[in-house]
């Protein structure tokens, strides 16, 4: 029952009391839903964002990744693309997007008195469901800003923190500043459109995986890239638009150097935060949701996976996502039947559900 006493309207066209309902349509969202599907589970995906895909619609779509098995890259939207077909697609689960799930509530199954079921409270109506998975990436977040100099005034006029289009930055000199993974990433995405570009770090070492750095020094040295480090923003000039970055040595301030843009993009990382979820009544650490080894929270009838969670040697990456999805998955499947067993049968044996045995 709702706290007010009265009971909210369902969400129109998804009524029934589906088996898994999966909060999320990041990566790793979407795949919970290929794996339901997989294991003849029901169910549907609620996310808060205007479009699926997450952060790597959201903040980087036209991005490559390096780290998805099976890829050697892939852009980040054509990654979603292929989730969406594997997964919505396939199994017909549906969507509910710009949809905020603002709390869970427990009543009894009408189909069994005895078990419980879930009713999922949003801002857009209720939805009922016998688990729920958590797969909501870092929940929601917003670009750092810069420490020691306020951008502020040069947002949009030359001061980027997302890239929608590598096309806005054609032909343009770019100033890139960060040392973590986006930073070191876009200086190579931005190879073969930027006319120029510029590394800021405020410190010597970067924190991105080795092969990108490697890949960057390799540019620095045949000219390709201007890596500054350690320096830091000093001051931005310009007419209406930015002109030119005057940065200082983070180690002698009176080292001064200047360099001529016409775009400055800001990869500082993100503040996330957890929204409704704080108030579930998880347990938290650090802002991330605690889970056991098969990614169990503290709350009844409910999982876990992705970025989102934290145990004993969590990896944030998309790969170890889809893995911890599909122990999710089957956890919550045994739940519900606990005459199936946890162990699936092989896709190559037995194919998708409803289609033909190992055809593709």
């Amino acid at each position: 029952m709702s706290e007010n006493g009265n009971r909210a309207e369902r969400i129109v066209g998804d009524d029934e009391i589906r088996d898994i309902t999966i909060i999320g349509a990041g990566p790793v969202g979407l795949i919970t839903a290929f794996w339901a599907g997989m294991r003849e589970a029901s169910s549907r995906i609620v996310e808060s964002l205007p479009e699926l895909g997450g952060q790597l619609t959201t903040l980087y779509p036209e991005k490559w990744i390096f780290d998805v098995p099976g890829f050697p890259r892939i852009i980040a939207k054509d990654l979603v693309d292929q989730l969406k077909e594997q997964s919505i697609d396939q199994f017909g689960a549906p969507v509910h997007l710009e949809t905020t799930a603002d709390r869970v509530e427990y009543e009894p199954d009408p189909d069994d008195p005895e078990r419980r079921i879930l009713r999922l409270v949003t801002d857009r109506g209720d939805l009922l469901s016998r688990t729920i998975i958590i797969a909501g990436g870092h929940g929601a977040f917003e670009p750092k800003k810069l420490p020691g100099y306020d951008m502020s005034p040069w947002e949009g006029k030359g001061a980027h923190y997302l890239v929608g289009e590598k096309a806005e930055f054609a032909g343009k000199r770019v100033v890139i500043i960060g040392g973590g993974d986006s930073a070191c990433d876009w200086v190579l995405n931005l190879l073969d459109t930027a006319s120029d570009i510029t590394l800021v770090h405020r410190r010597e070492g970067f924190r991105a995986h080795e092969v990108t750095v490697g890949e960057i020094m390799q540019a620095s040295e045949a000219g390709k890239i201007d890596v500054r480090t350690p320096y830091q923003v000093k001051d931005v000039q310009g007419n209406g638009e930015i002109e030119r970055v005057t940065l200082f040595n983070s180690e002698d301030e009176t080292d001064v150097v200047e360099i001529d843009c016409d775009a400055v993009l800001l990869q500082l990382g993100f503040s996330t935060k957890l929204g409704p979820l704080k108030d579930w009544g998880f347990e938290l650490e650090k802002g991330a949701i605690v889970v056991n080894g098969v990614m169990e929270t503290n709350l009844d009838r409910v999982w876990a996976c992705g970025d989102i969670t934290t145990f004993d040697g969590k990896l944030k990456l998309i790969a170890t996502g889809f893995s911890e999805s599909a122990i999710a998955v089957a956890q919550a499947v045994h739940h519900i039947r606990p005459d199936m067993k946890i162990q699936p049968a092989y896709s190559t044996n037995t194919g998708v559900p409803g289609g033909a045995a190992g055809q593709p």
